[in-house]
């Protein structure tokens, strides 16, 4: 192949391309390569073969003929002549490894050759192979300079190109055998061996540390190439191939003598006009200069998209630069602020500590006080008894009996005093004193739980903004655009916490709507010029709300008319697809039917944008609607929303319900809508159109009677599968409404929602015991799973379930007010959704469904609208619902059209809405 031959002699070029780059440098001493005069032509092409020695390095001075091509004898080969030219020494052991000799066949040529001053080529790394030039590839150089050696200063330029691209970079010498890397970077055959372990199946590049696969027979599948000097390039000495600049001539292997003038494109290699004849007769050929023109237009273009790429990498490299520098900075902050508020914990310790020991000081002084004092006053009372006692015993023994007699009365009564003295019988004090730690372990746990640190791995180029604000907005209304951030690899982030800004411009005056001439399509009075809001800077600024689960909601008010730019950045950098442009208009005019809640300026409320269910929310009375009183009616309501058709109203009779909730479409007979009624306790089949074509079920507590139904859903032969909540089982029918049998009876307590996975299999959301129970058709439980509780794998009241295309179980948890979902085992994955009445938040959720896509439509009960998530959880949008407002949506469904079907329970219908997947 072109590409393969065009590698064989890759050196050569790089050393006549790199000629340019060592102009600048000194000339060294010349050595001078001598050449023979070339042996008799052989018969087959008159092409003359000579034998080349580089004699680049230095030689013994005794013998300075060495390296010298002499001219060999009449049948004597030339490397014969070389060997007895140097037969007077041998080359002393390895010298042979920095002498390069090939042999060459070129065409007959009469002028003689003529020797060639050339500059000794030290053994220095090729500047292709070093990291430090990988910036300036020579491949460029050859394909944008001509192959033509310059006359002039071409000596010292050749020397330094062969210093620089004819040594392999590991070994430092002359190539020897090379052998082509696919990331370009040419090594001696004999280094890559020895650089390669023997037992590893992947080559490593010794410059670049790309690795490739090496083939069965080890390095030799590399790319092989012939070595010559950039002299030999220049002075016209064809390669052992026999090219030569661009004046190359090729001979075809296969036929003798017969030159490579042509190219086939089929087979991607040159042949000769035999072979277009025989071997390529069928083949689509070109001439062969023709299509080096073309590989060499082929790879300028490539060239040209490679060299396009280098500012956006370079770009990117200074930006991952700055990242890492930022971090390092980050981490180093963190640190300061971890140690500054460990050292306040510690300060605070300290003081506390100090206290409790002054405070222990002091009750055990004030102990000591006492009981010092009441031991003193017992000392002298002993030493007064001591004393008195000896002195009347010295009184009795020594004096006369008649002084004995005078002084008994003194004697006695100060005995007396000492005999009646009120002495205590124990210490006035006790040694209890101790520390009492008290409760400290939730102490120890909020030591364990003091601080966190705060991570994510979002990047700018995949988070999105969704939202119908994107578009168009309303003037005067709080809009909301909700940021999912995502990481590199287009996972959802699992927490908040990434640095989201947003800035909001007006770019353009009002926009003329539809052509119309009337008022609202002129320019609004708000934003004229008299009004202060014409200029930018009257544009609020944009304040975002993070919602601590990798999404952030960004909300803004705009006052006048016109198109308006909004730039969400994400540390500082355009998230995907920003900056926006929104359409900014004056608001129609509404009916009664529905209000708007006023939101404070600048004030970021939990709500959603004009597409959001807006119903006032003082009462349950007030933000119900007045039901329409036909059963069956188009939308005829001058509020734009996505519902198609409305179905049903209050009542007892076919096509009436009265607190409907689950809804199911079956795929029999075009499609059927299959409607649980409840308070009816009935099933009631519809067409797509809102036609009633059957009502099956007789109330009451039997076998195949109906007294709660609350969950439907359709078996894969057109069966439907009935959740009864009173009557605690699951009840079968057929298409016709003839039951079949019934499933869990005795295993279940309350079952709400039902639906049926891709395996057939029937999925029982039991509500009163907050399980998910699994059974097959024939009733065998297969796996049960969850429990009350608000943990990640409980359940507070679930209503209805779900099945993505993963087979995932998704489930409405009613009074833990979220959506979890499981896998087809039961075992927890994720849950998404909080309290609330924002985006992406629930108040108690009913109904859910899932689309081909798999993202999640759920019904938002308490809020009265339908939120769509994608298949992580994150929120996408809302399914308008604005002209007929929902009141307590239960279940819902999708058609394969795209449509969905909800059972609005307090308004007891069903409707349908657009629902574009």
């Amino acid at each position: 192949m072109m590409l393969a031959a065009y590698f064989d002699q890759y050196p050569a070029h790089l050393a006549a391309a790199a000629r340019r780059q060592a102009e600048q440098q000194e000339q060294q001493a010349p050595r001078v390569l001598t050449m023979a005069s070339p042996p008799p032509a052989p018969p087959s092409d008159g092409a003359r073969t000579y034998t080349l020695t580089d004699a680049s390095e230095e030689r013994p001075p005794s013998h300075p003929e060495k390296g010298v091509l002499a001219r060999p004898q009449e049948g004597e080969t030339p490397s014969a002549a070389l060997s007895q030219e140097g037969s007077a020494e041998k080359a002393p052991q390895g010298e042979e490894d920095r002498l390069s000799t090939g042999t060459y066949s070129v065409p007959p040529a009469s002028a003689p050759a003529t020797p060639l001053p050339l500059t000794p080529a030290p053994a220095t790394g090729c500047p292709v192979h070093d990291p430090a030039h990988s910036h300036s590839h020579p491949l460029a150089h050859i394909l944008n300079h001509s192959h033509t050696a310059s006359s002039s200063g071409g000596s010292s330029r050749s020397s330094a190109a062969d210093s620089q691209l004819l040594h392999c970079g590991i070994c430092t010498r002359r190539y020897s055998n090379p052998k082509v890397l696919p990331c370009l970077h040419t090594f001696c055959e004999r280094c890559l061996i020895s650089y390669t372990p023997p037992e590893s199946l992947t080559l490593t590049c010794p410059v670049c540390r790309q690795q490739s696969i090496l083939p069965k027979d080890g390095d030799s599948g590399s790319e092989s190439h012939s070595v010559v000097s950039l002299a030999d390039s220049e002075s016209g000495v064809p390669d052992t191939n026999g090219f030569h600049d661009d004046n190359t001539t090729l001979y075809c292997p296969s036929h003798q003598g017969q030159t490579l003038r042509f190219y086939c494109r089929d087979c991607e290699t040159a042949v000769c006009s035999s072979c277009t004849d025989i071997e390529h007769r069928t083949h689509n050929t070109l001439h062969l200069t023709d299509a080096v023109d073309e590989h060499r237009a082929a790879m300028h273009q490539l060239i040209d998209r490679v060299t396009m790429q280098l500012p956006c990498v370079k770009e990117a490299i200074c930006d991952i630069q700055d990242v890492c520098h930022n971090l390092e900075e980050r981490r180093a902050d963190a640190e300061n602020e971890i140690r500054r508020c460990f050292n306040t914990l510690h300060e605070l310790l300290d003081k506390r500590q100090t206290a409790l020991i002054n405070l222990l000081n002091s009750i055990e002084s004030e102990k000591q006080q006492t009981l010092g004092n009441q031991k003193e006053e017992l000392e002298a009372w002993v030493g007064g008894v001591e004393s008195g006692c000896e002195f009347v015993e010295k009184a009795l023994t020594h004096c006369p009996a008649m002084e004995v007699v005078l002084v008994r009365k003194q004697l006695g009564e100060r005995l007396m005093d000492y005999a009646n003295m009120n002495v205590p019988p124990a210490p006035r004090e006790n040694s209890h004193l101790k520390f009492v730690i008290g409760n400290i372990d939730p102490l120890k746990t909020a030591f364990l739980h003091v601080g966190s640190i705060q991570s994510n791995s979002a990047v700018p180029h995949q988070t999105s903004c969704t939202g119908e604000a994107l578009r168009q907005v309303n003037v005067g209304r709080q809009s909301i655009v909700t940021v999912v951030t995502r990481d590199h690899k287009g996972e959802k982030a699992a927490c908040g916490g990434a640095e989201v800004t947003a800035t909001l411009s007006r770019t353009s005056l009002a926009v003329q709507r539809h052509g119309s001439n009337s008022p609202r399509a002129s320019l609004s009075p708000r934003a004229s010029s008299k009004s202060p809001c014409g200029s930018r800077e009257e544009v609020s600024p944009p304040q975002v709300l993070d919602l601590n689960n990798g999404t952030y909601e960004v909300a803004f008010t705009v006052q006048c008319e016109g198109t308006y730019s909004l730039e969400v950045l994400l540390y500082g950098h355009p998230v995907s697809g920003s900056p926006f442009t929104i359409a900014a208009t004056a608001a129609l005019e509404e009916d009664s039917g529905s209000s708007q809640r006023s939101v404070p300026p600048h004030t970021l409320a939990r709500q959603t944008s004009h597409s959001t269910q807006v119903t006032s929310r003082t009462s349950r009375t007030s933000r119900r609607p007045l039901s329409h009183r036909s059963s069956c009616s188009r939308r005829t309501n001058p509020i734009e929303d996505d519902m198609l058709l409305r179905v049903g109203r209050r009542g007892r009779n076919r096509g009436e319900f009265v607190n409907p909730q689950g809804i199911t479409y079956n795929a029999i007979k075009d499609g059927r809508i299959a409607v649980a009624d409840s308070n009816n306790q009935c099933i009631q089949v519809f067409t797509l159109s809102g036609e009633c074509k059957l009502r099956f079920g007789v109330r009451g507590r039997s076998t195949g009677q109906l007294q709660r139904p609350t969950g439907v859903a359709a078996l894969p032969n057109g069966n439907y599968v009935v959740a009864d909540y009173e009557n605690k089982w699951i009840s079968i029918f057929e298409p016709s409404g003839k039951y079949v049998s019934r499933i869990g009876n005795g295993k279940l307590l309350g079952p709400k929602g039902v639906c049926v996975d891709n395996n057939g299999h029937i999925i029982v959301v039991d509500n009163k015991a907050s399980c998910v129970c699994v059974f097959q058709q024939s009733g065998k439980l297969l796996t049960k799973f969850g429990n009350r509780g608000t943990d990640e794998f409980q359940f507070a009241g679930p209503h209805f379930a779900a099945v993505n295309s993963k087979g995932q179980i998704v489930i409405t948890d009613f009074h833990n007010h979220c959506v979890k979902v499981f896998d087809s085992d039961g075992d927890f994955l994720f849950t998404f959704g909080t309290s609330g009445e924002g985006n992406g938040q629930f108040n108690a959720p009913t109904g859910i469904a899932v689309d081909s896509n798999d993202n999640i439509i759920v019904a938002d009960w308490g809020n009265s609208r339908i939120q769509v998530f994608d298949s992580q959880g994150s929120f996408l949008s809302y399914v308008n619902t604005l002209a007929d407002p929902l009141y307590g949506p239960q279940g819902m469904t999708l058609t394969p059209d795209g449509h969905i079907f909800v059972a609005d329970s307090g308004n007891h219908c069903f409707k349908v809405y657009k629902y574009l997947q």
